[in-house]
């Protein structure tokens, strides 16, 4: 070939394949321009989905923040009425509806800027003399509820919660123990026996002393087949993984000091359990639901075939107010459930059948109280499973007697200047302190928080600041129809704050002058079988040997006793109270848990035991599909 045609064949080559690059280049382009196409398409919808997901949390967190809210309308509700009915206050919210809208289109704020608006129903979902299961639905909305926006715009989100929640009475915790003490507790001897649990819901102190604790492992049930009980339910409590009655020990909800020289399983390191949450104490302020209860259960008490009580003494016009008994071997005390007398009670001597006394006064035990027919070991032979059901099985219907105190618990002489001298030495030592200006935390010497520095963010500044700091009813409480029969706003409320022994009125530090009879021995003035010419002295019907304590025993306030001789001195039931004022001149102290208060609501004891509002329950969760709250109107 001619290098011209050489040159022309170059050409026409060269001109072919810059046309196709150029086409290339030009298809390139429209498939880069239709990939940024459908790429900024995707952002777009990625964006915005990401921020509707964005909305969608957000008006979940104001959904949620809508529960907190209504929870917290219903604690107050219960604070109300916590005293005298736990429950009363719930009752009374549905007590024109199972459901009601407490909260509609309420705003959810940040400082002042509007987060968004939620609407709440409450509804009574079941109801029973013990319990209450109450369904909230909170919807969370954003920017606001459908209600407070124009016509035709709906929220830019919105999410619908439901949670369903049980408030129940149920025998109080403190009965889990041997010796439960509302404050600080103290096992200041090297001879006292904590046969069964022992805690403080202040510091628990072993002050050094060889005193023992065997421990009490917990269950959650007891169930009796006629004729035998079984235990269900194992907690353990020292997370090893076994149940083999190794468990229960010493418990406090501060911290448990000077416990070196203590002795038993109860005091190893692995069944001491400081900082704990408080156990809250039962309230017996108002005795009104003990009372209907004892009425409707038929309860009495009868000393030589004779009722001396029946259901509710002092209730009638007329009726003595003071109960007075004394049992004898050949005339017992026979009790059959749980009665109350609104006065003062004198108890001693021989008991039997199962029940116990509610007293709105004193309970005073001038000498020993014994059963009749007792338990033939006052514990298990050991802390199993096995041990402790064969005693229950044995022991399920011998004699059981408890002494409830509204306000304290005198044993032994008191009028005696030896009980009187020691008895008011521990009372008013600076460790023992009772007044109701014990802080938030209900506790004495706390002031300065778990640090023990004074100034710190755990301190206590409520403590000894010279104000009784309780609350009030409110004009919301009104409202809400929570305000209890014969009460009015700015009523104080019974229980909270300060206000330890929930009678609404301070009260100082509990002195000898708490514990002196008032009332004339006589009869005109005590029911039951007190001599026909009356009682001289209270001296001359007390020992400072009252050695033998067969009984449960509560009080708010305070369990005093001085106990001499060669005999031990023995508890055989459990002590429950908020201070204790004990000296014993004995070989021992011994404080026997009784296991028929073991298995909490379906244990022996429950139906005669004083109760409290459990920890509220959560029986469901979950977010609904649907909105039930779009349409509802303002309460």
């Amino acid at each position: 070939m001619s290098p011209i045609a050489m040159n022309r064949h170059f050409r026409r080559a060269s001109r072919s394949r810059r046309g196709s690059a150029l086409l290339s280049v030009l298809l390139a382009s429209i498939c880069l321009l239709g990939l940024l196409a459908v790429a900024t398409r995707n952002s777009v919808v990625e964006v915005r989905d990401a921020r509707r997901g964005l909305e969608d949390v957000r008006a979940q967190f104001v959904a949620e923040a809508g529960l907190e809210r209504a929870m917290a309308f219903l604690t107050q509700a219960v604070d109300n009425t916590s005293v005298s009915d736990p429950l009363g206050g719930l009752s009374t919210l549905f007590a024109g509806s199972t459901t009601l809208t407490p909260f509609v289109g309420e705003p959810l704020m940040d400082g002042t800027r509007r987060v968004g608006a939620y609407s709440i129903a409450l509804t009574r979902v079941d109801n029973t003399p013990a319990s209450i299961s109450i369904a909230i639905t909170a919807t969370g909305y954003l920017p606001d509820a459908p209600s407070a926006l124009p016509a035709g715009r709906s929220p830019e989100a919105w999410c619908a919660l439901r949670r369903t929640v049980r408030y129940e009475i149920a025998p109080s915790q403190v009965f889990d123990y041997s010796y439960f003490i509302n404050n600080w507790g103290w096992f200041y001897g090297d001879t006292i026996h904590g046969n069964g649990n022992v805690r403080s819901n202040g510091q628990f102190d072993g002050g050094g002393y060889a005193a023992s604790i065997t421990g009490q492992p917990l269950y959650d049930q007891v169930a009796w087949s006629g004729s035998a009980a079984t235990l269900s339910g194992y907690r353990d409590d020292n997370a090893d993984g076994l149940s083999n009655g190794l468990d229960g020990g010493t418990f406090s909800s501060w911290d448990i000091v000077n416990a070196q020289n203590m002795n038993g399983q109860g005091v190893q390191a692995s069944n001491q359990h400081d900082f704990q949450p408080t156990v809250p104490m039962p309230n017996l302020t108002d005795l009104g639901q003990y009372e209907s209860a004892a009425v409707a259960a038929g309860a009495s008490i009868t000393v030589g075939g004779v009722t001396v009580v029946n259901g509710v003494l002092g209730d009638d016009a007329g009726e003595k107010q003071n109960l007075y008994l004394v049992g004898t071997d050949a005339s017992p005390i026979v009790i059959s459930g749980a009665v109350v007398v609104r006065g003062n009670v004198i108890l001693s001597g021989v008991v039997t059948g199962q029940g116990a006394v509610y007293s709105g006064g004193n309970v005073y035990c001038p000498k020993s109280v014994t059963y009749k027919n007792a338990p033939a070991a006052p514990r298990p032979t050991d802390n199993t499973q096995a041990a402790t059901e064969a005693w229950l099985t044995s022991n399920w219907n011998k004699d059981f007697l408890g002494l409830f105190a509204r306000e304290n618990i005198v044993v032994g002489d008191y009028t005696h200047a030896w009980w009187q001298y020691y008895v008011g030495l521990w009372m008013g030592d600076a460790l023992n302190q009772s007044a109701e200006d014990a802080g938030a935390d209900g506790m004495p010497n706390t002031r300065n928080g778990r640090d023990g520095i004074l100034g710190t963010a755990d301190d206590d500044v409520l403590e000894g600041d010279g104000v009784f700091t309780i609350e009030h009813y409110t004009e919301a409480d009104a409202a809400a129809g929570s305000i209890p029969a014969g009460k009015s706003v700015g009523d104080p409320i019974p229980g909270p704050g300060e206000d330890i022994d929930g009678d609404g009125v301070y009260d100082a530090s509990t002195s000898l002058s708490n514990v002196n009879l008032t009332v004339p021995l006589n009869t005109a003035n005590w029911a039951g079988n007190m001599p026909a010419a009356g009682i001289s002295s209270y001296g001359s019907i007390a020992s400072l040997y009252a050695n033998r304590m067969d009984a449960v025993f509560y009080t708010n306030h305070s369990f005093c006793w001085l106990v001499l001789g060669s005999t031990p001195a023995k508890v055989n039931g459990a002590l429950v109270s908020r201070n204790e004022n004990i000296i014993y001149g004995t070989p021992s102290l011994e404080f026997n848990h009784d296991a028929r208060l073991l298995g909490g609501a379906s244990g022996k004891a429950a139906p005669w035991l004083p109760r409290e509002l459990m920890p509220v329950r959560t029986l469901s969760w979950k977010k609904l599909d649907v909105d039930p709250n779009r349409y509802a109107g303002a309460p």
